[in-house]
């Protein structure tokens, strides 16, 4: 529930009073489950709220209380670290105090907050990585594993357009085999002249590719939109606007390797044309809408690639055909 980077999950559950309940429920939860799909709160109801459909009303579902929340006994901070981690937290999940033994995902954090408490870190010099964070999300065992941020000047890149060959020497961000480079190269289309740079992932990249592989159907960082274009010169113009975009950007062109790597690496494409599909549907078969819904969901994002554009030839202007 909640709105935006405030949203927290909550589970609502009908029983009679027992208060041992909650405690019951969570270390169970706690047991089987990682700690970021542990719910923030549990809330126990007499009866759940029902629409005059008969359906769950969600909107009426209340507010967890704070005991619905998993805070631990309050402890005094031992260090500067401490109390500047409890800061952060303390603002970003709206909280009046936390405790050096609380649990950060158990608080309501969640990936969206994990960036910003790790941008946040940064800016007062520390750093940390996001598979710190998930191994010791309690406070005090994750200001053991901050590291100190240190500013340091773009390192310059060396693989030019005429190289003939990558080594390790040639990438002073990452460290590589040459067979782990190799095995890159023949990954992207143009092998190795079509390689502009290859660097680490970034902490945002890294939580991306934890949720991608974690996912089994569909993709939390996937989305997909459905426009309507007048014409089909409409759409070349918006086709070709897009690849003058990702020709600008290098995020657009960059793609996410970690299968039979030593390290994923995100790899920065030189040219990278957009995928294009183009459907013949028929209305017959049901709503255009709905056909194409259903040719896209669910579906994986592909880390190895870059924008992929799918669209259907439309006649009628009603949305309701395409």
């Amino acid at each position: 529930m909640g709105e935006g980077s405030d949203k927290k999950l909550v589970a609502y559950v009908t029983s009679e009073h027992d208060d041992r309940l909650i405690h019951t429920l969570r270390s169970h939860l706690t047991s089987s489950l990682p700690d970021y799909m542990v719910p923030a709160a549990i809330v126990r109801l007499d009866l759940l709220p029902i629409n005059s459909n008969g359906k769950l009303d969600r909107k009426a579902l209340p507010a967890p209380p704070g005991d619905a929340f998993a805070r631990q006994d309050y402890e005094e901070f031992q260090n500067v670290s401490e109390i500047a981690v409890a800061r952060i937290w303390e603002d970003l999940l709206h909280l009046s105090r936390v405790s050096r033994n609380d649990n950060f995902f158990a608080l309501g954090g969640h990936s969206l907050l994990a960036v910003q408490m790790i941008e946040r870190l940064r800016r007062i010099g520390l750093t940390l990585t996001v598979h710190n964070l998930f191994k010791t999300p309690t406070l005090s065992a994750l200001v053991q594993s901050l590291g100190v941020h240190k500013s340091c000047d773009a390192a310059a890149n060396l693989i030019m357009p005429d190289s003939a060959t990558i080594t390790p020497e040639m990438l002073p961000l990452i460290t590589l085999s040459k067979m782990d480079i190799d095995h890159i190269v023949k990954r992207v289309p143009g092998g190795v002249a079509n390689v502009q740079d290859i660097n680490p992932l970034s902490p945002l990249q890294e939580g991306i590719l934890f949720h991608h592989l974690l996912a089994t159907e569909g993709d939390p960082y996937l989305l997909i939109i459905l426009m309507a274009f007048e014409t089909r010169e409409l759409v070349d113009k918006y086709l070709d606007a897009v690849e003058m975009v990702v020709n600008r950007h290098d995020i657009l062109r960059t793609s996410i390797l970690h299968e039979n790597l030593s390290t994923p690496a995100q790899v920065i494409w030189r040219q990278a044309s957009l995928s294009v599909t183009e459907l013949q549907l028929d209305p017959s078969n049901g709503p255009i809408i709905d056909q194409l819904k259903s040719s896209t969901a669910p579906h994986r994002f592909n880390t190895s690639s870059t924008i992929e554009v799918h669209y259907c030839s439309r006649r009628e202007r009603s949305m309701d055909t395409c």
